[in-house]
């Protein structure tokens, strides 16, 4: 089946069945399957592969493997994860995969020899052939191999997946990967304690796949792919997979669609039998068949991309209530009532064969009642040429009409005369007069007698005044006319025949062309004709053989390994009833073993995949199947558009022949390579603490040893059948529409009806020109006034409709006012007026949301009156004293306004992922032996153990570092920003010597006019509309700027094309722009595409494209980053640090891995921040240090480009940015800011450290803040501290509790002693730590930071020292500055000069200087200081 064509005809006729993967806004699930074939070529090879592309075996595991983890991070099932893999297929199957193995040869030795003639030189290692992803290759078995090593270390190293059951189905078992899936799936329904509400998630991008899940019956199914794109992608995907797009595709909501597809049929008098929903989509399955599938050709002219499945769906609705009863009958096909959906079906070969056959004479004639008026002008002169046919009636009248003509009197004053004809005259004959009179110019009029019946009258016509004068030429022209029109009549043939056997003729005739039509077809195809009987006979029984195979396959697994269809195309519609007679007795034989398989699919081309003893069977012209290796075939693209749809025709495979030849060489194999010819069991991983041992590298030298495998491995059983049936339908107990389980979708939770309509529907970037199921919303009208949306401010609702998720409603507007409650939560709402700029706005906010709705999902939602605005929950967080609440938030990329009429106020089942809890003892939270970090203000960030409980608060070990490492990430970010400066556009224009406006063009898209084509001749570097820009190359600011790369690139385009370049000057305010404007007629089409290569070249158009807020460091900084990271490894081995024993740490201290998103997501980054990974989940090893190198926002979250300190299995080069193995992209909260501490535990300057909530001024859009006078979202100003010490001090750059130097006085140390103790086990590869301190006297190790525009903090906005003789401090060659001495300036009155004084209290207050030194009893002592504040 057509995979692109299928999902996007799906996708187009029911838009809002897939959903855009956003974190914690999808279902949880219990089981994921993969089905992983699609993974394996995805990470191994791509289509668009160059013949020069290579990738060596390791990377192609590890890519596999981190695809693997980044799916079951993505899913995260509860229950059960089941890989599977395509073991030996049935011979049915085994047709469609011989011919995209040979087709995938072909083009792979075309493709490389095409390299060699324009000579490219090829790499000296040999391509990887992806055909060696077939059962029993060697490439299949060390991915086995490879796999349950990277599972057993999976298993051991992350808590994720010890609690699911992991289940390996490889290549030596035999079948289809997805229909081992299905089979269990099937099997375990058939259990008595089966769970009716199981939540299923399958991978794959096989179209199959829906079929598959919707005749599971399981409502709770979704299925999982990559972002489909059609057409030309205009941005490069990334490889890395965070930044990849994934969709759900929900089940559920396909049912919906399709019990609004089949509406009518509910009617209780549609049909004389009950209708079920069930049934008929099981119906649906089996009509899919019809346009094709993996085992069958699509029937002749139905084509899914041409409307089949429409047609099918129009047929099967008016065939189904006299059918008497559903079609497919829980996987069998009812053979009679298949008879009467084909025979309507069949009617669409008749639409076919009237297409072809329209400029054929006999058709036109068979068609000239529905002939155009033009096409009866333009054939009038051809017809009076064909000869004239008249029956004896016919005959007749026109004696009587040239009698009539014959009796005009040449005497002007005789009487007119008429000619009246009888009323009994047949419509025949009438219209054989009046076509006579017209011929003869004569008038013909109707006239009714006195009964009331009407005849025809003939009349002469009337002579013209002042026509006498050319009379006589007239006359005898008219004369000479009148003549030949008689002599035709009187010479035409009479034949006497009826209309009905003229039709009768006609239909004949029809018939005649319509069956040698269909006989062409058979000729073409089958180099047979119709008169054929037995092929005829044979070949349709074949293919109803084929439907109930596979209807058989999909509801019950291989009823036989052996049986195949065995022909390239299928019969015509209207010869298939012809096969219903078909043995449909099955003999279930036996599977191929591998070495068979790859035999009977892989051409000579691959024969180096075959083991050596057969090449001789492949290659060898005696060989007695050299007729199943040809090296030329032919492609019939069989009425298809895309070349690879196109059938090869290859002849199949005979078993009788194939197995005994094979056998002759059999004795020849290896012992490894007979090992890989048997057959083999799934296996099944379970994680076990009580197990512990070595497991071995499966790929010495590259994969380390697992040192303590806890994953123990057994043969995986099916659920058993026995005394059991299959059960086909809706289990007992189902969830279904508005009750079913929290995340997945449903029309029905809202009002509505739907009815197919042509609506131009615009799901994949292009209006659809296919019908839709448009959805209309009812009842709207009261949930849109802005009184029932006023009812819902401050309550929690669900939003996004159909894709629900919880939000609480902050705000409400109509076109008029804001209504919002009052500051105290109490009272009617406060209505704020917008202005007329707002109204405005508000209006166009309400009519994008309807759009939105119209034209991406098919949804009339009617007229907005009123929207709600609201605050996004953002998850879960915890609380300084343990409990677990909801957190909701303006979330930015996340929609915040709704329409009121399509919020959903209640859900019957809540999330229980989102749940509140209140807090737990600390024992039971913290239990002993518990792994987390610490969070206080020493130590921040490292590893620890429970070991104790003291008054609610923990005992606890903590692993110090063996030495104190400088701080190096933010420097070397800071510097690189110092050497790697930007320029502003206007200062770029001034440089170059360019109008501005030509620099904007050119470094945008630039559109010019070619052959009435547009061609973007521009270098692609920023994207204004989008909010995009290339990094490396452009950013914005207050205005755009860019790098020195980019200049060097905007100088070679000016050299390289000056007079492009100088045409832009002459014109720059000009908007469209014409090849000629540039160069002459004659040579400009030759400059412009020199241009466009050029521009190919320098790959203009594949430039990283990122938002605008995107920050990230290239390759030459990382790699100083990590040349400090390693010596910092050194400085700091993982294990030869000591631990320290803390009592009484708050539970706030404490940091568990799987708390991590709850208290981490609000942290700040910048370019080369200092982390910890501290999940014990996903691909980094927890505890592993390392710099941040880049951040990226999504619509949720913010990821970040980490560069470890050391390498990993799972570790990626952040695409040639860094080291292989030491790159991923982790989102925020899966890591602590080790630079930049904001969750310290214990202190006042932790909590002044944590990122705020910032509320804003306003409501972007909607203008005046809301509330009581308008003042009601600003945020009062707090009165600013007293300021202590000195004025003096203040002035000279003094800090709080330390002089100048930053080194706290006196004899204080850290507070506490390291204690000699055992390292802690939490992993043997932890990254080097700065616990931020150095020296005896606690001197703090300084590390500017960045403010919001990238400054460093410590190097920019500070005040000068100032000492009068003394200018060391003066910031040199700054115009704009000139110091002062402040020595005679007073104090200002109300300052607070108690803390002037020195002793032992150090600062007022009795307690350290915030951020510096700890709370404890030791303190530094010395002068009280003042803090600076930066300039503004």
């Amino acid at each position: 089946m057509g995979v692109p064509k299928f999902f996007r005809w799906m996708s187009e006729r029911y838009p809002a069945i897939s959903q855009l993967i956003a974190e914690n806004r999808i279902p949880e699930f219990d089981n994921l399957y993969l089905d992983m074939n699609g993974i394996i070529h995805n990470c191994t090879h791509s289509d668009s592969d160059s013949p020069t592309h290579r990738m060596t075996e390791d990377k192609q595991f590890i890519a596999i493997f981190n695809y693997i983890e980044h799916l079951f991070g993505k899913i995260q099932p509860k229950k059960l994860f089941f890989l599977a893999i395509d073991g030996v297929a049935p011979r049915a199957k085994m047709n469609q995969q011989r011919a995209r193995r040979f087709r995938t040869a072909l083009d792979a030795e075309k493709a490389r020899e095409k390299a060699l003639r324009e000579g490219v030189e090829m790499p000296k290692e040999a391509a990887f052939d992806s055909n060696c992803i077939t059962p029993g290759t060697e490439f299949m078995a060390k991915l086995t191999k490879q796999l349950k090593y990277f599972i057993n270390k999976k298993i051991s190293e992350d808590v994720d997946w010890q609690g699911v059951e992991i289940v390996l189905s490889g290549h030596e078992v035999p079948g289809e990967g997805e229909h081992k899936i299905m089979e269990y799936i099937r099997l375990a329904k058939a259990q008595p304690d089966y769970n009716a509400n199981i939540r299923h998630c399958l991978y794959g991008l096989d179209a199959d796949l829906i079929m598959l899940g919707l005749l599971s019956h399981d409502p709770h199914f979704s299925l999982l792919r990559e972002e489909v794109t059609f057409g030309r992608s205009s941005q490069k995907k990334s490889k890395e997979l965070e930044h990849q797009k994934f969709y759900l595709m929900h089940l559920c909501i396909v049912r919906e669609y399709l019990e609004l597809e089949f509406q009518e049929l509910k009617d209780p008098s549609a049909m004389g039998f009950p209708y079920d929903l069930e049934r008929v989509i099981d119906d649906f399955i089996l009509m899919a068949f019809f346009v094709g599938n993996d085992f069958l050709p699509n029937l002749p002219n139905l084509h899914i991309n041409e409307g089949a499945l429409a047609l099918m769906f129009k047929v099967y609705k008016a065939v189904l209530p006299k059918a008497g009863g559903y079609i497919n009958e829980r996987g069998v096909i009812n053979l009679e009532r298949l008879a009467l959906l084909l025979e309507d079906l069949s009617d669409v070969e008749y639409r076919f064969f009237e297409s072809e056959s329209a400029d054929e004479s006999w058709f036109k004639g068979k068609q000239t009642g529905r002939v155009d008026v033009m096409e009866k002008e333009k054939g009038a002169k051809a017809r009076k040429k064909e000869p004239l046919s008249m029956t004896s009636a016919q005959k007749d009248l026109f004696k009587q009409v040239k009698k009539y003509i014959n009796s005009r009197s040449n005497d002007s004053g005789a009487p007119k005369t008429s000619l009246d004809l009888p009323s009994s005259l047949n419509a025949r004959d009438r219209k054989f007069v009046q076509g006579l009179a017209d011929n003869l110019h004569l008038q013909w009029t109707t006239i009714a007698n006195d009964e009331g019946d009407r005849h025809l009258r003939l009349d002469f016509p009337e002579k013209l005044e002042g026509d006498e004068e050319n009379e006589d030429v007239e006359d005898e022209e008219a004369s000479i006319a009148l003549l030949r029109v008689l002599k035709r009549y009187d010479t035409a043939k009479v034949v006497d025949i009826t209309a009905e056997e003229v039709q009768e003729q006609m239909d004949k005739k029809y018939e005649e062309k319509f069956q040698g039509w269909k006989n062409k077809y058979y000729k073409n195809k089958y180099e047979w004709g119709l008169d054929n009987e037995e092929e005829m006979r044979k070949l349709t029984e074949n293919y109803v053989q084929g439907l109930q195979w596979v209807l058989y396959y999909y509801y019950q697994g291989v009823v036989s390994w052996p049986w195949f269809y065995g022909y390239h195309y299928s019969p015509m519609i209207s010869d298939v009833k012809k096969g219903l007679k078909a043995n449909m007795n099955f003999p279930l034989g036996q599977p191929f073993r591998p070495y068979q398989q790859l035999m009977g699919v892989l051409p000579d081309r691959s024969k180096v995949i075959v083991p050596t003893p057969y090449h001789d069977l492949m290659t060898n012209p005696n060989s007695p199947i050299i007729d199943f290796y040809p090296r030329d075939f032919e492609l019939d693209m069989n009425g298809k558009k895309m070349e690879w749809e196109a059938v090869v025709k290859i002849p199949f495979i005979d078993e009788s022949r194939l197995l005994p030849a094979m056998k002759t060489k059999d004795h020849l194999l290896s012992q490894d390579e007979k090992e890989r010819n048997e057959f083999g069991v799934s296996v099944k991983f379970i994680y076990s603490p009580d197990v512990s041992f070595t497991y071995p590298s499966s790929l010495v030298g590259i994969f380390p040893d697992i040192p303590h495998c806890h994953c123990v491995e057994n043969i995986f059983d099916l659920p058993t059948m026995e005394d059991l049936d299959y059960h086909v339908g809706l289990m007992r107990g189902v969830k279904l529409g508005e009750s079913a389980l929290a995340g997945f979708p449903s029309l029905k939770t809202l009002p509505h009806a739907g009815i197919l309509g042509f609506h131009g529907v615009n799901v994949f970037m292009q209006d659809s020109r296919n019908e839709s199921m448009i959805i209309t919303m009812l009842e709207g009208e009261s949930r849109t006034k802005v009184e029932s949306a006023k009812a819902l401010l401050g309550r929690r609702i669900h939003v996004g409709y159909p894709y629900l998720s919880e939000a609480k409603v902050v705000r409400v507007s109509d076109e008029l006012f804001n209504y919002s409650l009052p500051p105290n939560g109490i009272g009617p709402p406060v209505a704020v007026p917008h202005g007329p700029q707002e109204i405005d706005m508000w209006h166009k906010k309400a009519e994008r949301i309807e759009s939105v709705y119209s034209k991406r999902l098919g949804m009339i939602i009617g007229e907005v009156q009123s929207l709600v605005h609201v605050e996004t929950l953002k998850g879960l967080k915890k609380t300084d004293d343990g409990a677990t609440v909801k957190e909701y938030a303006h979330i930015e990329g996340i929609e915040t306004d709704y329409a009121s009429q399509m919020v959903v106020k209640e859900v019957a089942n809540e999330d229980p992922r989102f749940l509140e809890q209140a807090a737990l003892p600390v024992e039971e939270e913290f239990p002993v032996e518990t792994r987390a970090f610490f969070l206080g203000e020493f130590n921040y960030g490292r590893p620890l153990e429970v070991v104790g409980h003291t008054n609610n608060k923990a005992d606890v070990w903590v692993s110090t570092v063996a030495a104190r490492v400088p701080e190096f990430g933010r420097q070397i970010a800071m510097e690189a920003d110092r050497h790697s400066p930007y320029t502003p556009s206007y200062a770029v224009a001034r440089m170059l010597g360019l109008n501005p406006l030509v620099l904007s063009k050119i470094t945008s898209s630039f559109q010019v006019v070619l052959d009435d084509k547009r061609v973007n001749l521009g270098l692609n570097l920023k994207f204004e509309a989008k909010k995009l820009k290339v990094l490396g190359y452009s950013r914005r600011a207050t205005g755009w700027e860019f790098s020195e790369k980019a200049i060097q690139l905007i100088q070679q385009y000016m050299l390289k094309f000056p007079d492009f370049i100088a045409g832009i000057q002459r014109n720059s305010q000009g908007n469209i722009y014409e090849a000629t404007d540039f160069y002459p007629p004659s040579e400009a089409k030759d400059k412009i595409e020199e241009i466009q290569a050029w521009l190919k070249s320098v790959e203009s158009k594949s430039f990283e494209k990122v938002p605008l807020d995107a920050e990230q460091l290239d390759s030459e900084v990382v790699a100083k980053i990590e040349q400090a990271a390693n010596e910092a490894f050194r400085l700091d081995p993982p294990g030869k640090g000591v631990n320290k024993k803390i009592n009484g740490a708050p539970r706030n201290a404490l940091l568990k891995p799987s708390d991590a998103e709850q208290r981490l997501s609000h942290q700040r980054f910048s370019l080369g921040d200092r982390i910890v990974y501290v999940q014990d989940s996903g691909r980094v090893p927890i505890a592993t240090r390392g710099t941040v190198v880049g951040k990226t926002r999504t619509s949720r979250t913010t990821l970040l480009d980490v560069v470890f300190d050391v390498t990993f299995m799972s570790g990626t080069s952040l695409e040639d940015r860094c080291s292989p193995f030491r790159g991923s992209t982790v989102p925020i909260h899966s890591v602590l800011n080790l630079t930049d501490r904001q969750v310290i535990a214990g202190s006042r300057a932790g909590a002044n450290n944590r990122p705020q909530t910032q509320t804003p001024l306003t409501v972007a859009g909607y203008g005046s803040p809301l509330g009581p006078n308008g003042q009601g979202q600003l945020l009062p100003a707090k009165v600013p501290g007293p300021l202590r010490g000195s004025f003096r001090g203040a002035v000279s750059g003094q800090t709080n509790g330390m002089q100048g130097g930053g080194s706290p006085r006196g004899r204080g140390g850290l507070g506490y002693d390291p204690q000699d103790s055992q390292t802690l086990p939490i992993r043997t590869q932890q990254s080097p730590q700065t616990n931020g301190f150095r020296g005896r006297g606690g001197q703090p190790n300084v590390s500017p930071s960045r403010g919001r525009d990238g400054t460093p903090r410590g190097t920019r906005q500070r005040y000068t020292k100032i000492d009068p003789g003394n200018d060391d401090g003066v910031v040199q060659n700054n115009p704009s500055f000139q110091p002062r001495s402040y020595n005679n300036a007073p104090p200002p009155a109300d300052l607070d000069t108690r803390g002037r004084g020195r002793g032992r209290g150090g600062s007022r207050g009795g307690g350290p200087s915030r951020g510096v030194v700890p709370r404890g009893r030791r303190v530094p002592r010395g002068k009280a200081t003042a803090v600076v504040v930066p300039q503004q």
